[in-house]
């Protein structure tokens, strides 16, 4: 019912995010999980082992992982999506095999369950800590999503606290019904995880209705300035902009991201502004992610001072100065804006001062 109302309130969202996309996948994944149990353990009888044996489980931490990606405004490679559903992949060929025949169960159920359940628990352990790891802590300002995460890694990490101690002890001890009451503990956590999407669906529903003094520029239309190259339109804000767009307009023209250190959560931090909000406006505004275009600031810099008659800097130097720390992204970044290096770029300016 959760996950029905979850859905429901997802249409209703307005101008969804990739991550919200996302979110929605894994409500489909819980529904048709719930839907599965309730089938093959309440309605019909005696096929309780279609439920227990269903490598669904393998699908969360995947799906949490990339919600992740898509909340850090990145995309994964197809590659790297066939790899970390891989283990459900296999499981799933081997579950296929379980289901037909009936000497496999009958010969290997324990060992299949033993294995399945503690993949299970390693995935619900894996997962919360690869993303710790790669977001610090979650060091994250917008806090719907930062309690989606949040939450999400602690019922996980229950999870696998609870499934990987309850193998063991199945294993050394030969206890029955291990797997009837990890499918009861995983339904159970699967509630406290759709109460936590509906809550966040919620709020962002209620946010992103709100009047247009706040969200005008997501909900309404608004003017773009045709120029040859919009990421030099930061000079006057146009009148017709928003008080939102504004700011981040008259933000950027004190260029903060000459720091190397600055990011989108310094955006967040300084305009007080939400991380979605802020991504939106760069995506209708400049046409690209909040990364790209402040790559394309930073080696607009770059050039000015290039430009300059009496330049005389190092160029690793000067890539520090305008917010590069990396000399790679620097070089790969600049090539990409103007097709070629900066030494070169500099020698077309020299000649053209002469």
């Amino acid at each position: 019912m959760i996950c029905l109302m979850s859905c429901q309130v997802y249409y209703l969202l307005p101008n969804k995010s990739s991550f919200d996309k996302i979110i929605f996948r894994l409500l489909l994944v819980m529904l048709f999980h719930v839907s599965f149990a309730a089938i093959f353990i309440d309605i019909v009888k005696g096929y309780q082992y279609v439920d227990r044996g269903a490598p669904l489980g393998l699908l969360y931490g995947p799906i949490l992982y990339f919600a992740f990606m898509a909340f850090e405004d990145k995309n994964p490679k197809i590659k790297t999506v066939f790899l970390h559903f891989t283990p459900f992949l296999i499981f799933l060929g081997i579950y296929f095999y379980f289901l037909s025949s009936e000497l496999f169960r009958i010969n290997f159920s324990k060992t299949y369950y033993f294995v399945l359940y503690s993949s299970f628990g390693l995935s619900w352990m894996i997962y919360p800590i690869i993303i710790m790891f790669k977001g610090r802590g979650l060091d994250i300002a917008m806090s719907n999503i930062k309690r989606i995460f949040y939450f999400s890694i602690i019922l996980l990490l229950v999870l696998a606290a609870f499934i990987i101690p309850l193998i063991s002890a199945q294993f050394l001890t030969q206890i029955r019904n291990t797997s009837q009451i990890s499918t009861i503990t995983i339904y159970m956590i699967m509630l406290f995880g759709a109460i936590i999407i509906y809550n966040y669906l919620l709020k962002e529903l209620v946010e992103r209705k709100k009047g247009p003094s706040e969200f005008d520029f997501l909900n309404h239309p608004f003017p773009i300035v045709e120029v040859e190259n919009p990421i030099l339109e930061l000079q006057l804000p146009n009148h017709k902009l928003t008080n939102y767009q504004d700011r981040v307009l008259n933000y950027l023209n004190q260029q903060p991201y000459l720091d190397p250190g600055f990011s989108l959560d310094t955006m967040v931090k300084d305009l007080k502004m939400s991380r979605s909000m802020i991504s939106q406006f760069f995506k209708e505004y400049f046409k690209q992610n909040v990364l790209k275009t402040i790559n394309s600031l930073r080696i607009e810099a770059v050039c000015k001072e290039l430009e300059q008659p009496d330049f005389d800097m190092n160029i690793e130097e000067l890539a520090l100065r305008c917010g590069f720390s990396s000399r790679a992204s620097f070089y790969r970044n600049f090539s990409l804006e103007k097709d070629c290096t900066p030494v070169e770029y500099r020698e077309q300016v020299k000649s053209k001062l002469l």
